[in-house]
């Protein structure tokens, strides 16, 4: 039997009654699937933004950007990453064996799973393995930043009739117009916040300790402590900084887009 649920992530999850509600079963095996912190963490976000944008555009909850959450919740979301769950499922001694699958080793989880850890389901591994589809998908996510920004100007009366069916629509043309009229250049070239330099050295820090301890021969073959570091300081640059929108709302280079969608 197979069980797949990420509620069994939770911190205080009683695994002496998991197992109790699992019998008559005996033997278990508990396989987590290993993200990076730097891309776990920005999805993560990106989740819950998901979740509560409604919630964000009646002012029921205030819209945090990234580096705000991570400033708030980051000791809360740590403790359902992939190296900590794998450890208390090992602690706890309730379990044959706890193996972790590693994300960024260009193998696709299902192929591993299903080819690795239930080798006598042949067939399924065979069509995993063959399935290019299954290849090709990626948990990326997309970004928040402009409906973020479109929230907050719609809160302080810059926008009307703004609400979640449309917001995606809203945010991408902000972003289009803003890049046509050449204000953001791209589209991301936009003021910033960024997580502190401390933070970040203590991030790399852990990933670093983290891979050196569960994938030692594959993090030597993609360079080590310096394949990890570029790596790091690629996404760093983008995926853990956030949009600084109360600059742009005060600077009011946008005014005249938002002017326009109120038409």
């Amino acid at each position: 039997m197979l069980i797949v649920a990420e509620d069994l992530d939770r911190l205080k999850i009683d695994f002496a009654r998991m197992r109790y509600y699992l019998k008559p079963y005996r033997r278990f095996r508990v396989v987590v699937a290993y993200r990076r912190l730097h891309d776990w963490l920005p999805s993560w976000y990106n989740q819950i933004v998901d979740l509560y944008l409604s919630n964000y555009i009646q002012a029921e909850f205030r819209f945090i950007n990234f580096v705000e959450w991570i400033d708030q919740k980051y000791n809360q979301f740590i403790q359902v990453h992939a190296m900590e769950i794998a450890k208390r499922y090992k602690n706890s001694g309730m379990f044959e064996s706890v193996d972790m699958l590693n994300m960024h080793d260009g193998v696709p989880l299902l192929e591993k799973l299903f080819c690795n850890f239930i080798p006598s389901n042949n067939a399924t591994c065979q069509s995993v393995a063959k399935d290019e589809v299954t290849k090709k998908i990626h948990n990326i996510g997309g970004t928040h930043e402009y409906e973020r920004l479109a929230t907050k100007a719609f809160l302080r009366g810059k926008l009307n009739n703004y609400h979640r069916v449309i917001a995606k629509d809203v945010a991408d043309k902000i972003q289009r117009d803003a890049v046509e009229r050449g204000i953001f250049k791209d589209g991301k070239n936009y003021p910033k916040v960024c997580l502190n330099q401390t933070f970040l050295d203590q991030l790399l820090q852990t990933e670093m300790q983290q891979e050196r301890e569960y994938f030692p021969k594959w993090y030597e073959s993609q360079g080590g402590d310096e394949g990890l570091r570029k790596e790091f300081e690629k996404a760093a640059k983008h995926k853990l900084c956030s949009m600084d929108e109360e600059q742009i709302l005060a600077m009011g280079v946008l005014d005249p887009i938002f002017e326009e969608l109120n038409k």
